[in-house]
Protein backbone atom coordinates (compact mmCIF):
# COMPACT_ATOMS: atom_id res chain seq x y z
CA UNK A 1 0.00 0.00 0.00
CA UNK A 2 2.82 2.23 0.63
CA UNK A 3 4.17 1.65 -2.22
CA UNK A 4 0.87 2.67 -4.47
CA UNK A 5 0.59 5.92 -2.27
CA UNK A 6 4.05 6.86 -3.71
CA UNK A 7 2.94 5.93 -7.07
CA UNK A 8 0.07 8.58 -7.06
CA UNK A 9 2.52 10.63 -5.18
CA UNK A 10 5.03 10.74 -7.77
CA UNK A 11 1.97 11.07 -10.48
CA UNK A 12 0.43 13.87 -8.90
CA UNK A 13 3.63 15.80 -8.40
CA UNK A 14 4.55 15.05 -11.67
CA UNK A 15 0.87 16.67 -13.43
CA UNK A 16 1.68 19.48 -10.79
CA UNK A 17 5.71 20.39 -12.33
CA UNK A 18 4.00 19.85 -15.85
CA UNK A 19 0.93 22.05 -15.52
CA UNK A 20 3.68 24.34 -13.90
CA UNK A 21 6.23 23.94 -16.53
CA UNK A 22 3.19 23.90 -19.53
CA UNK A 23 2.15 27.38 -18.60
CA UNK A 24 5.79 29.16 -18.19
CA UNK A 25 6.82 27.99 -21.49
CA UNK A 26 3.35 29.06 -23.53
CA UNK A 27 3.76 32.29 -21.35
CA UNK A 28 0.32 31.77 -19.68
CA UNK A 29 -0.37 32.78 -16.26
CA UNK A 30 -1.33 29.98 -13.93
CA UNK A 31 -4.66 29.29 -12.88
CA UNK A 32 -3.85 30.21 -8.97
CA UNK A 33 -6.19 28.51 -6.09
CA UNK A 34 -7.01 30.78 -3.43
CA UNK A 35 -5.33 33.49 -5.57
CA UNK A 36 -2.10 33.16 -4.75
CA UNK A 37 1.15 34.98 -6.07
CA UNK A 38 2.09 31.92 -8.31
CA UNK A 39 3.90 33.91 -11.07
CA UNK A 40 5.70 35.97 -8.52
CA UNK A 41 6.62 33.06 -7.04
CA UNK A 42 7.86 30.83 -10.94
CA UNK A 43 9.30 33.87 -11.97
CA UNK A 44 11.53 34.87 -9.53
CA UNK A 45 15.12 34.38 -9.63
CA UNK A 46 14.96 31.38 -7.34
CA UNK A 47 12.85 29.22 -9.96
CA UNK A 48 16.10 28.06 -11.42
CA UNK A 49 18.79 26.31 -9.86
CA UNK A 50 22.29 25.91 -11.70
CA UNK A 51 20.63 27.68 -15.01
CA UNK A 52 17.44 24.70 -14.55
CA UNK A 53 14.44 25.25 -13.87
CA UNK A 54 13.12 24.19 -10.83
CA UNK A 55 10.15 23.06 -12.47
CA UNK A 56 11.87 20.93 -14.92
CA UNK A 57 14.03 19.65 -12.05
CA UNK A 58 10.40 18.55 -10.47
CA UNK A 59 9.48 16.72 -13.64
CA UNK A 60 12.51 14.33 -13.49
CA UNK A 61 12.69 13.96 -9.95
CA UNK A 62 9.09 13.01 -10.14
CA UNK A 63 9.57 10.26 -13.10
CA UNK A 64 12.36 9.00 -11.67
CA UNK A 65 10.97 7.77 -8.38
CA UNK A 66 8.22 6.68 -10.19
CA UNK A 67 9.59 4.25 -12.07
CA UNK A 68 12.24 3.39 -9.12
CA UNK A 69 9.39 2.46 -7.26
CA UNK A 70 7.57 0.57 -9.48
CA UNK A 71 11.16 -1.55 -9.98
CA UNK A 72 11.11 -1.36 -6.23
CA UNK A 73 7.32 -3.11 -6.34
CA UNK A 74 8.90 -6.17 -8.77
CA UNK A 75 10.74 -7.27 -5.25
CA UNK A 76 13.75 -7.79 -7.85
CA UNK A 77 16.26 -5.19 -6.27
CA UNK A 78 19.41 -5.08 -4.64
CA UNK A 79 20.51 -3.05 -1.38
CA UNK A 80 23.04 -0.64 -3.57
CA UNK A 81 19.27 0.15 -6.11
CA UNK A 82 17.26 1.01 -2.41
CA UNK A 83 19.94 3.02 -1.49
CA UNK A 84 20.30 5.19 -4.35
CA UNK A 85 16.58 5.18 -4.26
CA UNK A 86 16.54 6.26 -0.80
CA UNK A 87 19.24 9.24 -1.35
CA UNK A 88 17.57 10.17 -4.76
CA UNK A 89 14.08 10.90 -2.58
CA UNK A 90 15.72 12.32 0.35
CA UNK A 91 17.54 15.19 -2.02
CA UNK A 92 14.03 15.74 -3.35
CA UNK A 93 12.51 16.58 -0.03
CA UNK A 94 15.42 18.56 1.45
CA UNK A 95 15.13 20.52 -1.63
CA UNK A 96 11.97 20.73 -1.32
CA UNK A 97 12.21 22.02 1.89
CA UNK A 98 14.79 24.57 0.64
CA UNK A 99 12.19 25.85 -1.99
CA UNK A 100 9.52 26.23 0.36
CA UNK A 101 11.96 28.06 2.57
CA UNK A 102 12.89 30.39 0.05
CA UNK A 103 9.14 31.22 -0.30
CA UNK A 104 8.72 32.36 3.39
CA UNK A 105 12.02 34.38 3.83
CA UNK A 106 13.44 35.43 0.62
CA UNK A 107 10.68 35.98 -2.10
CA UNK A 108 7.71 36.54 1.29
CA UNK A 109 5.17 34.70 -1.30
CA UNK A 110 3.63 31.44 -1.05
CA UNK A 111 2.60 29.10 -4.55
CA UNK A 112 -0.12 26.90 -3.69
CA UNK A 113 1.16 25.08 -6.81
CA UNK A 114 4.74 25.29 -5.68
CA UNK A 115 2.90 23.83 -1.92
CA UNK A 116 1.21 21.04 -3.25
CA UNK A 117 4.61 20.34 -4.89
CA UNK A 118 6.58 20.20 -1.70
CA UNK A 119 3.39 18.29 -0.28
CA UNK A 120 3.92 15.36 -2.90
CA UNK A 121 7.62 15.20 -2.33
CA UNK A 122 6.87 15.20 2.22
CA UNK A 123 4.68 12.12 0.81
CA UNK A 124 7.20 10.39 -0.92
CA UNK A 125 9.50 10.55 1.77
CA UNK A 126 7.66 9.50 4.48
CA UNK A 127 6.98 6.65 2.05
CA UNK A 128 10.17 5.90 1.80
CA UNK A 129 10.89 5.88 5.86
CA UNK A 130 8.11 3.60 6.34
CA UNK A 131 8.85 1.30 3.50
CA UNK A 132 12.96 1.19 4.34
CA UNK A 133 13.02 1.49 8.20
Amino acid sequence: MVIIIALLASFFGFCIALYIYGKQYAKKPLMCPRKSPCETVISSPQANTFGISNTVLGMVYYVVVFFFFLYIRTGIHSALEVLTLGMIITAGFLFSVYLVGVQQYKIKQWCVWCLGSAAMATIIFLCMLKLFF
